[in-house]
């Protein structure tokens, strides 16, 4: 155990990301509390109204990939807004294999209600971290997002 040096490991990239995901998580979804919302459930919400809005029929396959989620998370994820009757599943005309959802008229309006909610979280984010950190952060984000999904294995 003499290579084991506990330095090297609290430098890791992935245990540094998902304390901050955990960090501003709890800050988003403390804020969205009173509107019955996590926040990863109104990114969904506002990815489907999104898909909608641009007369898109959005495949579950599709969303799981645009929020980079394996299907078996999203399916789990997506079951609470569907038992909320806030999105619905339906079948792509074209393929009637392919699972799709939709967004519901309450789904709408519990987005929109939401959405005050979240603003006060992103603001209070962006003035803590400062506007330069916040596009600096958003931008590398972005940018190893990008790269490490063309560098995985299979």
């Amino acid at each position: 155990m003499s290579d084991l040096d506990v330095r090297e490991i609290a430098q890791c990239s992935c245990l540094r990301l998902r304390r901050m995901t955990r960090r501003i998580t709890h800050i988003y979804d403390r804020f969205l509390e009173p509107t019955g919302l996590t926040v990863n459930q109104f990114g969904l919400l506002g990815r489907i109204y999104g898909a909608s809005q641009r007369g898109e029929l959005l495949a579950v396959g599709a969303l799981a990939e645009r929020v980079g989620m394996d299907p078996t998370t999203l399916n789990r994820s997506l079951k609470p807004l569907k038992k909320a009757s806030l999105i619905v599943d339906t079948r792509d005309p074209r393929d009637r294999r392919v699972r799709a959802v939709t967004i519901t008229n309450a789904g709408k309006k519990k987005l929109l209600a939401a959405l005050p909610k979240w603003r006060e979280a992103q603001t209070l984010v962006d003035a803590t971290l400062g506007l330069d950190t916040t596009v600096a952060l958003n931008g590398l984000l972005e940018l190893s997002y990008q790269r490490l999904g063309k560098t995985l294995p299979g």
